[in-house]
C-alpha cells in the first residue's frame, strides 16, 4: 500500500487542488453574475457557472500540473547540477591554469618594463661596443619572446585539454539523461 501511495502521490494531491480551483472559480463567477443579472435571469439558467468553472479549472490545472514540463525541468536541473559538480571537481585545475596564464603575462610585462631596462643599463656600463649591445639585446628579446610564446602555447594546450575533459564529462551526462 505504501508504494502505491508514493507512485500516485501527485494524483492524490492535485485533484483536491483542482476541486479547490473549481470551487473558487464557481463562487467568483456566481458572485459576478449576481451583480450583473436579475434574479429572474438567474432562475432561467441555474447551472450557468458549472461549465465555466470546469473549463477554467481545467485550464489552470494544465498550467499548474504539467508532467512533461516538470520532467524536462528535472532533466535540466540534474544536468546543470552535474555540470556544477564537474566544475567543482576541476576547480583546482582551473585555478592552476588561470594562475599559470596570469604568471606568464606578468613575467612578460616585468621583462619588458624593468628587466630589459636593467640589462640595457648594465651593458652600457660595461662599455661594450654599441653594435654588439644592440645585437645582444635583439637576440635576448627574440629568445625571451620565443620562450614566452612557447610557455603560453603550453598553458593554452593545458587549458584546451582541461576544457575537453570537462566537455567530455558534460557530454556523458547528457547521454545519461
Amino acid at each position: 500500500m505504501e508504494s502505491s501511495m508514493s507512485t500516485s502521490e501527485s494524483s492524490i494531491s492535485f485533484p483536491s487542488l483542482k476541486e479547490k480551483i473549481k470551487e473558487f472559480v464557481k463562487t467568483e463567477f456566481e458572485e459576478s453574475i449576481k451583480k450583473i443579472c436579475s434574479e429572474a435571469e438567474l432562475k432561467k439558467s441555474p447551472n450557468l457557472s458549472e461549465g465555466y468553472s470546469d473549463y477554467v479549472s481545467r485550464i489552470i490545472e494544465e498550467i499548474v500540473v504539467n508532467p512533461a514540463r516538470d520532467k524536462k525541468l528535472q532533466i535540466l536541473y540534474n544536468h546543470e547540477k552535474h555540470i556544477l559538480d564537474i566544475l567543482k571537481e576541476y576547480k583546482e585545475e582551473i585555478k592552476f591554469a588561470t594562475s599559470l596564464q596570469a604568471d606568464i603575462r606578468k613575467e612578460e610585462a616585468t621583462f619588458f618594463s624593468s628587466t630589459l631596462k636593467e640589462v640595457c643599463a648594465s651593458l652600457k656600463e660595461t662599455q661594450v661596443d654599441t653594435k654588439y649591445q644592440i645585437q645582444w639585446i635583439f637576440e635576448l628579446v627574440s629568445s625571451y619572446t620565443s620562450s614566452l610564446k612557447l610557455s603560453n602555447r603550453l598553458a593554452e594546450e593545458h587549458v584546451i585539454k582541461l576544457l575537453g575533459e570537462i566537455q567530455q564529462e558534460a557530454a556523458e551526462t547528457i547521454k545519461k539523461d
